[in-house]
């Protein structure tokens, strides 16, 4: 359960950082509520995670997760572009995250 919880904060932080691309100084509601729910959401399902999992595992974790995440999202929706560099470099993030999976 600890680990659903992890990759759920992990969504739920893309989700939010993906908001906050569109706001716009404080013109735009919506995108902020998305933004500070999507956040405390994030940090209750991280917390909660951690009652089971160490610190550092679930930390990590959590943040590789938001890493890629937002990479994939950048590629796909913002059309953003990834050098080969940046691509390895995620990918070694993504095999990190695996690796304290399957390791923990």
């Amino acid at each position: 359960m600890s680990w659903i919880l992890l990759v759920l904060a992990g969504l739920e932080e893309v989700i939010a950082t993906i908001a906050m691309k569109y706001v716009d100084g404080t013109k735009r509601k919506w995108p902020i509520a998305i933004m500070v729910i999507g956040f405390a959401f994030s940090f209750y399902c991280l917390s909660k995670a951690m009652l089971e999992l160490t610190a550092g595992v679930a930390y990590a974790v959590w943040t590789g997760i938001g890493t890629i995440g937002i990479a994939i999202v950048s590629v796909i929706w913002f059309k953003e572009k990834l050098n080969k560099f940046q691509f390895l470099s995620l990918t070694f993030i993504l095999l990190g995250v695996a690796g304290l999976r399957f390791t923990s």
